[in-house]
């Protein structure tokens, strides 16, 4: 096993990544419908047919429809009586309730840490312990590769450079980060290498800023349809996810299905729901799908912070504890969290996509995960996975081919 560099451990402040858990819709409303009484709340709807889309546009007072064509998907406010109807035609494949999810970032030391840098760094032990300046080295800095960051959004800050994105929340057209979260994210992956502040893993890759999340940190599985509609419409690389919710849901399963069939490598954080029963799975959605990067967090004893979920679904490791990145004000931030530890992996896959634009998503995601450093027992664990990341071992494995 090879020796690792570590940076100066940080002081500790454990600080939540934005981990969601479900709470029930709070878009509850009455209807009339028929001279009938009811409730009407959002679904996610699946079609087959054009005549399921058409039955489902169709529907007679159902508030405002939002087709995804990307995913054979449509979000609309129903009543009991009209979901039953619907249920009934010919070439609809689900229908789901959209669920709203909650920050659970209260289970952690609620405030951000500021940090002072200074000069062009790489400023986290994160960093080094990865052997992400290789990429530097030999000249890969994620150059042409799209990122779509699905979080709170991303601020305009010096370190930065977005190419562009959409919000899909309610209240705002604005992409612009208004929580913090999405902006700490941007950082780890591509914080430009301009001479001043922090370098990101990837500094040339294009960072697109998806709003999915609203200033709380609080979202929906509408607004994720949205936002992977958006990604695969406007044909990003690779899709960021540092958000978690616990239950299945066959709807996202189909959204994810979707976009990885359409070439987006996905990477996700698995969640901060971790327990002292490292053999309990507490990996949540949408990390848990089969077609995701599940990534979980180490801190820099190489060892897992407490908080990092375990589970079977667990495929590779990365920094998330004491991680410095770019801060929403404008300064930089000290953040710990599962959701810190997957733009560690996206920054790696900008990398390697630019390195070798001929392979395909499961390409990377292999490369990735087979040329980990494994940890804890040998072999795949429901703690560390495959192991984590290293860019040492990734283009070792990469020359060895």
């Amino acid at each position: 096993m090879k020796s690792f560099n570590l940076f100066k451990t940080w002081k500790k402040s454990a600080v939540s990544a934005t981990i969601l858990i479900p709470i029930l819709s709070a878009a509850i409303v009455g209807f009339h419908y028929s001279n009938h009484t009811s409730t009407e709340q959002r679904y996610l709807v699946q079609y087959s047919t054009i005549q399921a889309k058409e039955a489902i546009a169709n529907v007679s007072g159902a508030g405002h429809t939002e087709f995804f064509n990307h995913l054979d998907m449509a979000a609309l406010s129903l009543n009991d009586k009209q979901k039953e109807q619907l249920a009934q035609t010919s070439g609809i494949v689900s229908i789901e309730p959209s669920v709203t999810y909650a920050s659970a970032a209260q289970a952690f030391t609620p405030d951000v840490k500021a940090i002072t840098v200074q000069g062009n760094e790489q400023a986290s032990w994160g960093y080094g312990t990865v052997d992400a300046q290789l990429a530097l080295q030999k000249g890969y800095t994620g150059k042409g590769v799209k990122v779509a960051i699905l979080d709170t959004g991303i601020s305009n800050h010096s370190d930065l450079k977005i190419a562009g994105g959409v919000s899909v929340v309610d209240y705002t057209s604005s992409y612009a980060d208004d929580n913090g979260h999405g902006t700490f994210v941007a950082g780890i992956i591509g914080a430009q290498n301009n001479g001043k502040g922090l370098i990101g893993e990837a500094p040339d890759a294009s960072l697109y800023a998806v709003k999915i999340l609203d200033n709380q940190g609080n979202g929906s599985t509408e607004q994720l349809a949205e936002g992977l509609n958006w990604a695969i419409q406007n044909k990003m690389d690779i899709v960021n996810m540092s958000i978690a919710f616990p239950q299945a849901s066959p709807a996202v399963q189909q959204m994810l299905q979707t976009a990885h069939d359409q070439g987006i490598l996905l990477i996700a954080a698995v969640g901060n729901k971790g327990t002292a029963d490292v053999q309990q799975d507490t990996v949540e959605f949408p990390a848990k799908a089969n077609n995701v990067i599940a990534v979980a967090a180490i801190d820099d004893s190489l060892s897992r912070p407490t908080f990092s979920a375990t589970g079977p679904e667990v495929d590779v490791t990365a920094p998330g504890a004491h991680i410095v990145s770019t801060a929403s004000t404008g300064k930089y931030e000290l953040r710990d969290g599962t959701s810190v530890a997957a733009p560690f992996v996206s920054g790696m896959a900008a990398v390697l996509k630019q390195a070798y634009p001929q392979l395909t998503n499961d390409q990377l995601r292999s490369l990735i995960e087979q040329n980990s450093v494994d940890l804890g027992t040998p072999g795949k664990d429901n703690i560390y996975g495959n192991g984590m990341i290293s860019f040492q071992h990734v283009f070792d494995g990469a020359t060895a081919k």
